[in-house]
């Protein structure tokens, strides 16, 4: 709870992420009005100059243009704090005794997870503590700290992965099925619970909103 805290200031406290999120959703508002109300822009005061747009089209390519450019920006600066969300929930996702579970007794793991690992845990003792990645569409790994001796006995400490798309008998695609329900699950349940997910993507649907506003005028 105490780092979900700070983890929020960090957020609230970023002046370079809410200017780029204040400007990106400013423009975005204006091109949706214009687009929605079938308004046309025609003249602009700017000091002494007066401009009169009689180029609708160039206009909407010009702020279609601004937005991207934006929402660019603006995914530069969120970035950071994207993965931070993913580590919270894909923490608890881990966390979840029906997904993995470390037996101290047994010196084993239960739970759906168990069925991937093939690594004992006292050759792999970070397997204990290991991490979910995911590396594309469909992609999911584990990865943990792991280290051995080289050539010349050094101790060299690198992360394992574990490849949770290759599959065994006791590792099916079924498992790795019900694997990305357990996540859709924990997704779901970090965007509704935690307002910094609505934070930072809200800047996103208002610049999809306002791209598709361009292909859906009103008569």
């Amino acid at each position: 709870m105490k780092k979900l805290q700070e983890f929020r200031n960090q957020i609230d406290n970023d002046e370079g992420l809410k200017k780029k999120r204040k400007v990106l959703i400013s423009v975005c508002v204006v091109f949706i009005a214009l687009n929605i109300t079938g308004a046309t822009l025609e003249e602009a005061n700017t000091f002494i100059f007066k401009l009169k747009f009689t180029k609708a089209t160039s206009l909407s390519y010009l702020f279609v243009g601004t937005i991207l450019y934006l929402t660019l920006r603006y995914f530069g600066y969120a970035r950071e704090f994207h993965e931070k969300l993913f580590n919270f929930w894909s923490s608890r996702l881990l966390s979840d005794y029906r997904v993995l579970n470390f037996n101290p007794h047994e010196h084993d793991f239960t739970g759906l997870l168990s069925s991937a690992i093939k690594v004992y845990v006292g050759d792999e003792p970070g397997i204990q503590s290991p991490s979910y990645k995911v590396t594309g569409l469909f992609k999911r790994n584990l990865t943990y700290d792991s280290e051995n001796v080289d050539e010349y006995g050094v101790d060299c400490f690198y992360t394992a992965n574990i490849e949770l798309n290759r599959y065994d008998k006791k590792w099916t695609r079924r498992k790795f099925l019900s694997l990305l329900m357990f996540e859709a699950n924990y997704q779901f349940n970090a965007f509704i619970k935690s307002r910094e997910n609505l934070d930072l993507y809200f800047p996103y649907f208002v610049s999809l909103l306002a791209l598709l506003s361009l292909y859906f005028k009103p008569i």
